[in-house]
């Protein structure tokens, strides 16, 4: 099995280049709890362009046109679940695997729309399966395409992956998932790498794994740059 692993952010972030699968049954995985958006299974592929990522290397990235790297096969969420144990989980797409879901738990939502959808190509909504329970279950946040509210709705701030999460929105189910300041995340399928950064802005420590050398790559830049400009949240 063959990996690269980098530290950053002060020992907060753990990153690894590698099959976070191998990495899991090598245990080389410690952590209280998941929160990803792994590959549905779906065969997805961006058809639009974009100017790329020039990572501090020189090397230019291919902005949101990459396939995801096993989303031409059925995701099996189970060695996850198993693993987990109690520990809280939230995973996105779930409604593409929910016939391989445990039972339990329940569904939240992604309101991407925000009441403005219905005349467009975009989804609506996205839905993640979580093992925790609470009363709150939509989060709002509008996102269709180029036009986006929050971060990444700036010029400067161009999304880097096809399936990218807000990071806002990845705030909102470390919250849901009531996992303590403190606590270590671990993201499965980092893609472009914000479940990390919203790891570092709500206290969280995090650990990221990502097969994609340049999806790999835009996340460290992205939690590079957030910690060098941020630094250590404030209590």
């Amino acid at each position: 099995m063959s990996f690269e692993k980098i530290t950053l952010a002060g020992g907060r972030a753990v990153l690894y280049r590698g099959d976070s699968l191998a990495l899991l049954a090598a245990g080389l995985l410690k952590y209280d709890a998941i929160v990803s958006d792994p590959p549905y299974g779906i065969g997805f592929q961006h058809s639009g362009g974009g100017n790329g990522l020039r990572l501090k290397s020189g090397e230019k990235v291919p902005r949101d046109t990459r396939k995801i790297i096993g989303d031409d096969a059925p995701f099996d969420p189970s060695p996850w679940v198993g693993h987990a144990g109690d520990k809280p989980i939230v995973l996105f797409g779930a409604d593409h695997f929910k016939t391989r879901l445990p039972e339990g738990g329940c569904f939240i939502a992604w309101d991407k729309s925000v009441g403005g959808g219905g005349a467009n190509l975009f989804s609506d909504a996205e839905f993640a399966w979580t093992n925790r329970r609470n009363a709150r279950c939509i989060y709002r946040q509008f996102w269709m395409g180029a036009i986006r509210a929050g971060e990444g709705s700036s010029a400067k701030q161009k999304r880097m992956h096809v399936s990218q999460k807000p990071v806002e929105l990845m705030a909102w189910c470390i919250e849901h998932a009531r996992i303590m300041v403190g606590k270590t995340v671990l993201d499965p399928y980092m893609g472009s790498g914000s479940t990390g950064i919203a790891c570092l802005q709500t206290g969280r420590r995090f650990i990221g794994v990502e097969i994609d050398s340049g999806h790999f790559d835009v996340a460290r830049q992205r939690i590079e740059d957030w910690w060098a400009k941020n630094g250590a949240p404030s209590d």
